[in-house]
């Protein structure tokens, strides 16, 4: 278990029946939407919260996302305490680790990378110009789930599972679909009783409202990889089984 040696989150997170899917897990849902408070939480206490961006013309952005569990996260679970931390920005990347911890330990790391957009010309920009908001510490501490990401190109390999139209269920705030439901719509793939030791999402353009996605999906051994895509990519999973 690696944790933070400077600026930090701790938060206690607590599940609920409603949380746990039929495999006896928590759902990858519920675990995307607990991390993806935490660096709310997180950001607007280092001055890099959605307030503080939209008055400057800039947006967040989540580019990419890893979640590696260590154990299963069951019903027995009823609490655990989440550290989340930055590191310091590359050229157009800004990491953010997350570990979730029990008396018994580590039950999951992960970790995600976010880029800065203009708000009107939707244009890429220096991850860098984060230092003029920030408030804190970076770490140099890469948690657990820190890895290079698998790159997925579609090709004629892989075979469609369903079809899926974007409601007004899926939306955010800012009347896109919720990074969160992707974690959904990748899970959607697979059995009832198949088990995620991890998943990883790369996410590649924004789904609105009435869009129309058709999800696809191939394995290989205990690895299976999921493709969104509308007229092309929207978004792309690495979807990691437990061997039965």
């Amino acid at each position: 278990m690696i944790l933070p040696e400077k600026t930090f989150l701790k938060t206690c997170c607590r599940l609920h029946e409603s949380d746990f899917g039929f495999d006896q897990n928590v759902k990858m849902l519920r675990v995307l939407q607990f991390l993806q408070d935490a660096a709310t939480q997180h950001g607007e206490q280092l001055g890099l919260g959605w307030n503080a961006m939209d008055a400057n013309g800039i947006l967040w952005v989540l580019s990419k996302i890893k979640v590696v569990f260590d154990k299963p996260v069951t019903r027995k679970t009823q609490k655990f305490l989440l550290y989340t931390w930055p590191l310091a920005p590359t050229r157009f990347f800004a990491e953010r680790c997350f570990t979730a911890v029990t008396e018994e330990g580590q039950i999951f790391s992960a970790t995600s990378f976010w880029s800065l957009i203009s708000k009107e010309q939707r244009k890429i920009l220096p991850a860098e110009k984060m230092n003029e908001f920030f408030h804190g510490e970076y770490s140099a501490a890469h948690c657990d789930a820190s890895a290079d990401y698998v790159r997925v190109r579609f090709d004629e390999t892989f075979v469609p599972v369903y079809e899926k139209t974007v409601r007004r269920s899926d939306l955010d705030l800012n009347g896109h679909v919720n990074n969160t439901n992707y974690a959904t719509y990748a899970s959607d793939v697979l059995s009832p009783e198949e088990e995620i030791l991890s998943m990883e999402i790369v996410f590649h353009k924004e789904l609105k409202l009435g869009d129309k996605l058709t999800v696809y999906a191939k394995r290989q051994d205990n690895f299976v990889t999921v493709v969104g895509r509308r007229e092309d990519t929207c978004f792309s999973a690495v979807i990691q089984l437990a061997t039965v």
